[in-house]
């Protein structure tokens, strides 16, 4: 068997209303779309972030790395790979990574086995999830702002009574720190049992987290997430507040894992298949977090069902998986997958497919009217400005 074609795609997927960030706002984000043909007729798919840079990335340096050879042999694509990252940095991982999980997709189908079994086997049939909350902008018709104390809280409450999380992650960093401590005791008082999240996207100085954290150790967050930019700052943090600290932003791969357990940065990790350049090395993150007795979960960078999939099978056959996971499901108004496969339980859960492979199909309707949008819209980048503050240009240690 041999990779024989590579098909790359761009789209474009709406989200429910403007979400809020402190990179900025969101209505749409740019997602990679891959379709990783056999010469025996499989097609493995695979999906990352990213725009046209990493599409073409994709396609002018991984795709020929992965082109002849056999799906199965992933670590010898990954060392053909090796210095990828070392020129094109995060795309380069994010590109490797969309090519990877469609060879674990076609390994699957090869062997009619859904991916869990082929990463050790299933250990749980449904993944928790957390409910994440951010701060919305109106849509231009007015509706789905998420911007008071009280939009906030009853919108928390409306997910948790339709779908029984027992977790809350509220993104922080864009409204003051007053503002945003009201915003969590609130959570705090209208949620007492539930576990609290608090992630401001590492937009803080030093001096604030601190004061903030103090405030959290009284709310009993679960854990506070990238609250400042970098090894050195969390650690600081981290000898001063009695408070898991947890990252996805610091600790970005396995050379600055040692770097963050060697500093002492960050009590969880938060994985992110794309951003760590496929399934693979965030089975090796998985091996050094029980080694080093660190907690592991799950990063979301607005994945669709594709991606989506990919961390369900991971997470069915993790034999620690003591968080909830966190997902962008309930503030994505688009899909390019079939129905019927990935969606909420009423008990915070999202069932893990039982089809070979990552378990999904694309839907061809869906997939077109993506790819249309993306045509028609262009690259979402990372920052693009929030109409709710003009001219606020994000900068490490802002607030």
């Amino acid at each position: 068997m041999k990779i024989s074609r590579i098909d790359v795609s761009l789209i474009s997927v709406r989200f429910v209303a403007p979400i809020r960030w402190s990179g900025g706002a969101n209505e749409d984000w740019t997602r990679i779309i891959v379709e990783v043909h056999t010469d025996d007729g499989l097609v493995g798919l695979g999906e990352t972030l990213g725009g046209s840079v990493t599409a073409q990335l994709i396609e002018s340096e991984i795709a020929p790395m992965f082109l002849g050879e056999n799906p199965f042999h992933v670590e010898k694509m990954l060392s053909k790979a090796t210095f990828v990252p070392l020129y094109y940095g995060k795309a380069g991982l994010c590109a490797i990574a969309a090519l990877e999980v469609a060879c674990w997709d076609i390994m699957g189908k090869a062997t009619g086995q859904p991916l869990c079994n082929l990463l050790g086997g299933r250990l749980r049939d449904e993944i928790p999830f957390a409910a994440y909350i951010y701060h919305r902008n109106a849509n231009r018709d007015g509706t789905g702002e998420i911007d008071t104390t009280e939009q906030v809280v009853d919108h928390a409450r409306a997910l948790v009574e339709r779908h029984g999380f027992t977790t809350i992650k509220y993104k922080g960093g864009v409204k003051s720190e007053r503002d945003e401590i009201t915003n969590m005791w609130a959570l705090r008082e209208a949620f007492p049992d539930l576990k609290l999240r608090f992630d401001p996207q590492a937009i803080y100085s030093p001096a604030t987290a601190l004061r903030m954290g103090h405030v959290f150790e009284e709310i009993r967050l679960e854990y506070y997430e990238d609250p400042v930019w970098g090894n050195v700052a969390m650690a600081r943090l981290r000898q001063q507040v009695r408070l898991p600290l947890a990252t996805n932003m610091c600790v970005i791969d396995l050379d600055s894992l040692a770097e963050g357990h060697q500093l002492g940065s960050v009590d969880v990790i938060l994985g992110d298949i794309f951003e760590w350049g496929g399934i693979a090395n965030v089975k090796k993150l998985g091996a050094v977090c029980e080694a080093f007795q660190l907690g592991l979960n799950f990063h979301s960078a607005g994945e669709l069902g594709i991606g989506q999939a990919a961390y369900l099978q991971m997470a069915a056959a993790c034999q620690a998986l003591p968080f909830a996971l966190d997902t962008h499901i309930t503030e994505l108004a688009g899909e390019v997958i079939t129905d019927g496969v990935i969606a909420l339980t009423d008990h915070g859960t999202i069932r893990v497919p039982d089809g070979p492979g990552l378990g999904v199909s694309l839907d061809p309707d869906r997939f077109a009217e993506a790819k249309e949008a993306y045509a028609r819209l262009g690259d979402k980048s990372v920052y693009e400005e929030d109409e709710a503050r003009a001219g606020v240009i994000p900068v490490k240690s802002m607030l």
